[in-house]
């Protein structure tokens, strides 16, 4: 399985809007995405794949010029549990660090609630309801470089350190 940023309107992207219209605009009661979204032009798109099939979708966000916005996270029922939202949170997180973002924040469906709270999410809403389901927002800061000078923290962990240290 590999994570990868996919271009928007692109095949892979359109396997992605499959993903969301089976498992989110479904369950929460809401029509299907038919046309191409254009507000979703300028968002970093991100995909799961396995032997070249989309399996997971997540899109990043720019909201300001320090806080981006996680959104539209679905796996395909086939392969939850198996670590790939894990991955693409991950991923997504690492991105958004990199484009220098100090903070992430999404909206979780009840039953995800759990898993955002064990990736270091914090609850910043009261639940409530959208369509037929019920939802919270989380939000996470980020260890950017701005924010570890300000602990005295120096990264510097490559990607080999990465590989033999964890």
């Amino acid at each position: 399985m590999k994570v990868n940023v996919i271009n928007w309107n692109s095949e892979e992207y359109w396997r992605g809007i499959f993903l969301r219209n089976k498992l989110l605009k479904t369950s929460a009661g809401k029509e299907w995405i038919k046309e191409l979204p254009i507000h979703e032009k300028y968002d970093l798109h991100m995909a799961a794949m396995i032997d070249g099939e989309v399996v997971g979708t997540l899109l990043l966000s720019k909201r300001s010029r320090t806080m981006a916005q996680i959104k539209q996270v679905a796996i395909d029922e086939l392969y939850q549990g198996f670590g790939i939202g894990k991955q693409l949170l991950e991923f997504a997180e690492k991105i958004a660090e990199l484009m220098n973002f100090q903070s992430v924040f999404l909206t979780g469906r009840k039953q995800a609630w759990g898993f955002y709270d064990h990736f270091g999410y914090q609850r910043i809403s009261s639940a409530y309801s959208d369509g037929d389901v019920i939802l919270k927002k989380f939000k996470k800061n980020l260890c950017t470089k701005k924010n570890t000078r300000n602990f005295g923290i120096i990264k510097h962990i490559t990607l080999k350190e990465m590989e033999t240290n964890g």
